[in-house]
């Protein structure tokens, strides 16, 4: 039943779909929020996301209707419904929670409609998600995507870029993208893009240079330590491979935008130290 009307509403002309969201939207984004993280791919990315972005793009949800979607969506119900766990289906609800997050937050930083203090929690505990997930899965067989990396990265990097986030919460958003290296696998999906989009936003935002340089050298600092005193094992061998993609990506990302030169040359030089282990 659900598959079936939010087909019609994905359907519909801009000037029907605003009819309709006058008349039902509420009842409709409940429905939605109760599926947020189905593991029917094409119920949860190809209409529920999609018909969200599309709500958002034309403006059609009110603002105490977004407001209160964020409240929502930051509790332990949705962004951190069954935080720890790995290779369950929880995984769905929270990463598709952090691109609703993500969304909400992109709107708010073009109009400011969430109320101050809201604002505050919402970007205080979305800031923690990325330190704080543990099922890195990309693609699921049978039930899509799951990319809680990617998808956290992309909240992080709204929240990176918003003018009105706090800036004790940057060190928090970087001490994710650090830990998203550790975390026990190696990313294939595009995720190195996605963490770099953080650091890229924090460049836009004129966060300071020299912090940036001193985060690069405390991520190879931690490298440095775990071949100390582990060795070559299996969990280094996969935060270098991390690291390192990350590092080459940020490079050219920031000499292709001729920006922050200073934390170039810092990338380049622990990309050329750790390019070869011998």
């Amino acid at each position: 039943m659900l598959k079936t009307t939010l087909q019609q509403v994905i359907d519909m002309s801009p000037e029907e779909r605003k009819e309709y969201m006058q008349e039902s939207g509420g009842q409709l984004i409940e429905q939605m929020l109760e599926e947020i993280g189905s593991i029917d791919p094409i119920l949860r990315d190809e209409q529920i996301y999609r018909l969200f972005i599309t709500l958002l793009t034309e403006r059609l949800i009110e603002n105490d209707m977004m407001e209160n979607c964020a409240i929502e969506l930051i509790s332990d119900r949705r962004l951190f419904w069954s935080i720890g766990e790995m290779d369950t289906d929880s995984v769905f609800t929270r990463s598709f929670t952090t691109l609703w997050l993500a969304g909400l937050l992109a709107i708010d930083r073009e109009t400011s409609y969430l109320e101050e203090t809201v604002r505050h929690v919402v970007m205080e505990r979305s800031a923690t998600y990325l330190q704080q997930e543990r099922d890195v899965r990309g693609f699921v067989e049978e039930k899509g995507w799951a990319h809680s990396i990617a998808h956290g990265a992309d909240l992080a990097a709204v929240i990176a870029g918003h003018p009105l986030a706090e800036k004790r919460l940057m060190p928090v958003l970087l001490q994710g993208v650090s830990d998203s290296f550790w975390k026990g696998t190696v990313y294939t999906d595009n995720e190195d893009e996605r963490l770099v989009a953080v650091i890229m936003a924090l460049v836009k935002q004129e966060y300071p240079e020299e912090v940036l340089v001193e985060w690069v050298e405390q991520v190879f600092d931690r490298l440095e330590m775990e071949k100390t005193r582990k060795g070559y094992s299996r969990s280094f061998f996969q935060a270098r491979t991390n690291t390192l993609q990350f590092m080459k990506t940020l490079y050219f990302a920031l000499k292709m935008n001729y920006q922050a030169p200073a934390l170039q040359q810092v990338v380049a030089h622990f990309i050329q130290k750790w390019f070869s282990l011998t």
